[in-house]
């Protein structure tokens, strides 16, 4: 491709013929715990991959053993058509320095070599050949990320530079960086800016520990063609199917690399751009429902494929990407999510050793030119669709069981009813069932909530509420529905999410109506860490309850996800925290201060000093947690995750109230709290 006498063509060799290392090799860590954590006891499933809408998940597999070949088919085109429009590779700041690591430990490892061999120098050609062809600079305007999980998995993703929020593409101070940065014109400045909104993760990596395990299923898995098994949350009798309008497909890009797709043309909606309201959605309820439950044999979890899919895919469907890649080091499988179909081609076992014809970094440099071309046609193609797109018709949605099964319904007054009058509804019921629906997420089948903990409702004390026996059938007027909107916030002790509740009641005639709140969070918590923490949290809620302390935000019990053993915490939504209504009153991204009136310093004031008569310090008096109702004027306190419950000694308070002082003055800084924690 580059003439003999191009000054780049060796470091163009050099970078196209790079395979693995032959030695590499995997040798765990001496620690057992890290050693047995190379081996999933439980499906990498997190509880939101379970909860992805059934017009999006993953339905039929087909393998495409020629997509190495066409991604280096791709890659020859465009390096010619850079070429032959006269722009040329410069070899001033391009650097090819190698980690020369080849001892694999675990999934960190794995992808930590990929990332600093491969991905960095791929993603650089991707960028200049894509976006900026005749900037001399090899500065890229993408970026790799990783997140370790677990010794096992490690996530990584492709994603534009820039923060949506300042409104600006990322550059350093270096001379190479300030040259990019000039060679930007304000469309493509503006078009990646849009696209690290609508696709935070261009494409989906996920590394795996070079175990035998691993190994074994990315080479064993060579059927053609087959349906595939998603798993949903295992609660009977409800069902919801989605109806949304898919995103689209890069449908030339894609034909290229997937040989069958360029014979069949796959059926458009008129309105199939991506659509960011609810989905349309009809959900059907059986006359009972049976909650799943965990089962009581611990059998061994051995590793599924499709469960490695399923969870990559999902990831996909969150940030709307197209390019999967499962990699263990020493093999590797690309895939290519077609929405339409709700297919994924999946390429041949790919011998990152051994790989001739591409070469591996070759290949890879493809691949990143082809994520990238891949979302620039999308994003080109919804900003077309967008301008000609119908207005949507109303959701449709039942909820209820079908009429021939169920007594007469009616409905209460449209104004919400007493909040009282909810917390004694729900406060005996052990079956909560939780929705998703936001987003790509509109839940095939809810999650079942299993109370394990009883209700703090004040209009339940000073004794806590008797947990009922559970059983296997529910009618509908013994559980309660849970419709979780985008979380609104992440902390320590798990995600935040809005939720609205929904709960049918019976009444003495034999009628039936239906109660609704929209008032309500419920905070998950995922980690062994985070449940830990939040069942502590409960305790200390549970214990202010029973002193009938007032302005903690009440509680209506803790629950546990059958399928995935997700905690949550089910309480009201106590309204604005002081930093974010400070975030709305000066326009401030993070104001180190908060304004309170004379009102609401007393309301706190005597909030604490209830708190602390109950013998509890709250050991986290931040703004953040600190709420005021922008309606009713109440205020609360919230998150007793690091709180301690007095024993036989009396602690000091002091320090606590000055926190709270401090606020009240515009003087808190947190290192004045962080001694005694």
């Amino acid at each position: 491709m580059l003439a003999p006498d191009d000054p780049f063509l060796s470091l163009f060799k050099e970078t196209f013929d790079f395979n693995y290392d032959a030695s590499i090799t995997h040798r765990p860590r001496r620690n057992p715990d890290e050693v047995r954590a190379l081996v999933p006891d439980s499906p990498p499933l997190n509880f939101h991959d379970r909860h992805i809408g059934s017009n999006l998940v993953l339905k039929q597999l087909v393998y495409i053993p020629s997509l190495a070949h066409g991604l280096s088919k791709l890659c020859d085109k465009m390096i010619e058509e850079f070429l032959g429009n006269g722009y040329k590779f410069h070899g001033e700041d391009f650097d090819l320095d190698y980690d020369d690591g080849v001892i694999f430990q675990d999934s960190e490892a794995v992808s930590n070599y990929y990332k600093f061999n491969v991905g960095r120098n791929c993603h650089q050609f991707a960028s200049k050949i894509l976006l900026h062809p005749h900037c001399g600079s090899w500065s890229s305007l993408f970026a790799m990320i990783h997140k370790t999980h677990t010794p096992f998995l490690t996530e990584a993703w492709l994603e534009s530079r820039g923060t949506t929020d300042m409104g600006d593409l990322w550059f350093g101070n270096t001379e190479c960086e300030e040259k990019l940065k000039l060679s930007i014109n304000q469309s493509t400045h503006d078009k990646l800016l849009d696209i690290r909104r609508k696709h935070p993760r261009l494409a989906i990596w996920n590394f795996f520990a070079m175990t035998d395990i691993a190994i074994g299923l990315l080479r064993n898995h060579v059927n053609s063609e087959a349906g595939f098994i998603w798993d949903n949350c295992r609660t009977l009798g409800f069902e919801t199917k989605s109806y949304s309008t898919l995103p689209l497909d890069a449908a030339k890009l894609v034909a290229q690399l997937v040989p069958e797709l360029k014979a069949k043309r796959t059926r458009i909606d008129k309105s199939s751009a991506a659509s960011n309201g609810s989905p349309k959605t009809l959900a059907k309820v059986a006359k009972f429902i049976e909650p799943s439950k965990t089962s009581k044999r611990q059998r061994r979890y051995r590793l599924e494929f499709r469960h490695l899919l399923q969870h990559a895919w999902a990831k996909a469907v969150e940030n709307d990407a197209t390019f999967i890649i499962l990699n263990c080091g020493r093999y590797e499988r690309i895939g290519i999510r077609h929405r339409a179909s709700q297919t994924l081609y999946l390429s041949g076992l790919i011998d990152t050793v051994n790989i001739q014809d591409p070469r591996y970094r070759k290949l890879h440099v493809a691949l990143n030119m082809a994520i990238v071309q891949d979302v620039l046609q999308r994003h080109d193609l919804s900003t077309m669709a967008g301008t000609k797109r119908p207005a949507e018709e109303a959701d449709v949605e039942e909820s209820l069981p079908p009429a021939k099964r169920r007594k007469t319904m009616i409905s209460l007054p449209k104004d919400e009813p007493k909040h009282s009058e909810i917390m004694r509804e729900i406060g005996p019921r052990m079956i909560a069932l939780v929705n998703l629906k936001y987003g790509p997420f509109c839940s095939p089948t809810p999650a079942s909530f299993i109370r394990i903990g009883p209700s703090c409702a004040p209009i339940f004390q000073p004794e806590l509420l008797p947990m009922q026996k559970l059983k296997r059938k529910y009618l509908a007027h013994e559980y309660f529905t849970l419709v979780l909107d985008e979380p609104r916030g992440e902390g320590s002790t798990g995600i935040v999410h809005p939720a609205a509740l929904e709960a049918q009641v019976k009444l003495p005639s034999g009628e039936v109506s239906t109660m609704k709140s929209s008032n309500l969070v419920l905070k998950l918590a995922f980690s062994n860490q985070q449940q830990k923490r939040l069942r502590h949290e409960f305790d200390v809620y549970s214990h202010l309850a029973r002193k009938q302390v007032k302005g903690v935000i009440p509680v209506h019990g803790l629950f546990r996800e059958s399928d995935s053993g997700v905690l949550g915490l089910l309480m009201d939504n106590g309204g604005q925290n002081l930093r974010q209504r400070e975030m709305e009153r000066t326009g401030e991204e993070v104001p180190a201060q908060v304004t309170l009136s004379e009102a609401e310093r007393a309301a706190f004031t005597a909030i604490f000093k209830g708190i602390h008569k109950a013998r509890v310090r709250h050991q986290d008096v931040r703004a953040d947690n600190l709420l005021v109702n922008p309606t009713t004027g109440e205020v609360f306190v919230i998150d007793f995750d690091r709180a301690d419950i007095a024993g036989a000694f009396y602690p000091n308070y002091d320090i606590e109230m000055q926190c709270l002082q401090n606020i009240f003055d515009k003087k808190y800084e947190l290192m004045n709290y962080d001694y005694y924690r």
